[in-house]
């Protein structure tokens, strides 16, 4: 059956659209040039305010939400597919692909992590608000973003494996708990410009908002500095 396969593909086209970018272009701001580089929602609210950043923040989320929602009623259906959990667990994980590897930027994205929280979210809505609930508390403590989001991706897979699933989910577990893993090392090595800036002490905390270039050649100049992070 090509149906998993074709709403795989339609995930990965769905996560790759670069919502941060568009929106920093039709502000004139660049955003590889500022801050981070990354063209995420906390790079958004640091360049354009905290507006801003949370419809990015929320677009990006949608991106992973989305595609598991609509996809469960057409697998997870008595006869269509014996074990649809696993090409579920794949449409959320293409999703985050598709943000961090966009096909529309050349192989080049984000971060992934509202991406990933939205897909966790339609997976399993228990581990996406548990998640998240780990991230804000991070947040509050420390001001790291970064850190934060690291720390809730590898939460997500020790809560998918110890949280109990419905005797019809049983199946899902697995597959999901290979997901979480997933979101979590991808999220990490998406990170390490992060990690290295956090060891060194100059890693931006929330709040602390940085002067918005006006946007010439996007795209252009050395890659060192304009790599989508």
């Amino acid at each position: 059956m090509y149906l998993p396969w074709v709403l795989i593909a339609v995930a990965y086209l769905v996560g790759g659209i670069p919502i941060g970018l568009m929106v920093g272009r039709a502000r004139g701001v660049d955003l590889t040039k500022v801050g981070s580089g990354n063209i995420g929602a906390s790079n958004v609210m640091r360049a354009l305010g905290a507006k801003m950043g949370l419809v990015v923040w929320i677009a990006d989320l949608l991106k992973g939400l989305l595609p598991v929602i609509w996809a469960r009623p057409a697998l997870v259906n008595p006869g269509l597919l014996e074990k649809p959990f696993p090409y579920l667990a794949g449409i959320g994980f293409a999703a985050v692909v598709g943000h961090c590897f966009s096909p529309y930027l050349l192989f080049r994205g984000g971060r992934g992590v509202s991406t990933a929280l939205g897909a966790t979210l339609g997976l399993d809505w228990r581990v996406g608000l548990i998640a998240f609930g780990i991230w804000l508390f991070v947040v509050a403590v420390t001001r790291y973003i970064s850190l934060s989001s690291m720390i809730a991706a590898w939460s997500v897979p020790v809560l998918f494996a110890v949280l109990p699933f419905p005797q019809a989910y049983a199946d899902a577990q697995q597959p999901y708990l290979i997901l979480g893993l997933g979101f979590a090392v991808l999220v990490t090595l998406r990170h390490l410009p992060n990690i290295r800036r956090l060891l060194s002490g100059t890693e931006t905390k929330i709040g602390e908002r940085v002067q918005a270039p006006l946007a010439e050649g996007i795209g252009g100049g050395a890659e060192s500095e304009t790599e989508y992070r």
